[in-house]
């Protein structure tokens, strides 16, 4: 009876450490009082440490420490940073939306950072995403007021290469691409697409979905490969919730396990699914206690089990500024970056 007791006693504590119920995460992140309303691109090390970026810094979540500052930098006012990803080396790639470039920042340097990735035709970049053996770097951009979209990749440190529009299907348009993600394999690649109409003089997001990319071995579009749908945003919300509340995808990231959490921007949620099979399944709604509008989320902590998600504060009058906020939540599995990252420092 004993043993029958403790073995319950364990599932149940294991149950309450991942059940999935977001909590203010700004006592054990108090790192976010360092960012503004821009609040984006959060990324994890293989500590399980937890960083993120706004339009100027790039900061340490759990101490505030400033890894990188613009201004200290020397880059012009203009730049935009919006995306960070932690590199086996130590090192990080920081995308500047503004200047259509990504940089390579070494932990403690302040000055001019290396720029690894550069292109005019970029829209952005605005997030992006890396493989389980960190050769291979893909990329997201979009233009809100135009309903334009790209994705690009760089395979081995070559050149970067747009997705071309020959990988969508007749009458489907991939349109406003904010997240993107590997599966943990590397042979699908996602990425939200959303788009806007015009509503009594405004525009506002009217729909919204992820879809999946087939990749060849080598990470490359595979032959005769077409995006398709995953999963309807709008639909596992519920359409009226959605239109109500301005539902935009944002960041979206892939736990070990094929479970995905995308960041409902302007929905004060995020969404779990199952990427498991040739269509998505909900999993659960997750409602946030501090965040009106996630911007993007990683998996962190000592587990990798810690699901920290940052973005807009919710506010009490419609004047008040926007003020970054961050949650967290315990979720079942860890991240797939938080698991790649651990191998490839395991090899080194």
């Amino acid at each position: 009876m004993r043993a029958t007791l403790a073995i319950a006693a364990l599932l149940f504590s294991a149950a309450v450490q991942a059940d999935r119920t977001a909590r203010d995460g700004s006592t054990r992140y108090p790192g976010v009082k360092a960012l503004v309303g821009s609040i984006e691109g959060a990324s994890v090390d293989a500590a399980g440490r937890i960083y993120a970026v706004d339009q100027q810094r790039f900061v340490n979540l759990q101490t505030g420490a400033v890894l990188f500052d613009t201004k200290a930098a020397g880059l012009p006012d203009t730049t935009f940073l919006a995306a960070s990803r932690a590199l086996s080396n130590g090192h990080f790639l920081i995308g500047d939306a503004g200047y259509h470039k990504v940089y390579e920042v070494v932990r403690g340097h302040h000055g001019k950072p290396r720029v690894r990735f550069q292109s005019d035709e970029w829209l952005q970049p605005n997030d992006m995403t890396i493989s389980a053996n960190g050769k291979r770097v893909y990329f997201s951009g979009m233009r809100w007021s135009e309903y334009k979209g790209d994705a690009w990749y760089s395979l081995e440190g070559g050149p970067l290469r747009r997705i071309t529009k020959k990988t969508t299907y007749p009458g489907v348009t991939l349109e406003r691409i904010n997240g993107i993600e590997l599966s943990g394999d590397g042979r699908r690649l996602f990425a939200t697409s959303a788009r806007n109409e015009i509503i009594n003089g405004v525009q506002k997001p009217q729909s919204a979905q992820v879809y999946a990319l087939d990749l060849d071995a080598a990470g490359r579009p595979a032959k005769g490969a077409k995006w398709r749908m995953m999963i309807d945003l709008y639909a596992a919300v519920g359409k009226e919730a959605a239109l109500k509340s301005g539902l935009d995808p944002d960041g979206m990231r892939l736990d070990s396990k094929g479970i995905m959490y995308s960041a409902l921007y302007g929905h004060a949620m995020v969404l779990a699914w199952d990427t498991n099979g040739r269509r998505g399944k909900k999993v659960e709604l997750i409602k946030l206690p501090t965040i009106q509008s996630p911007t993007n989320l990683e998996m962190g902590g000592k587990d990798g089990r810690t699901l920290v998600v940052v973005g807009i504060c919710k506010k009490k009058n419609a004047e008040e500024q926007d003020k970054a906020c961050v949650d967290m939540i315990r979720v079942p599995n860890p991240g797939r970056a938080i698991t790649d990252l651990r191998k490839r420092s395991n090899r080194h």
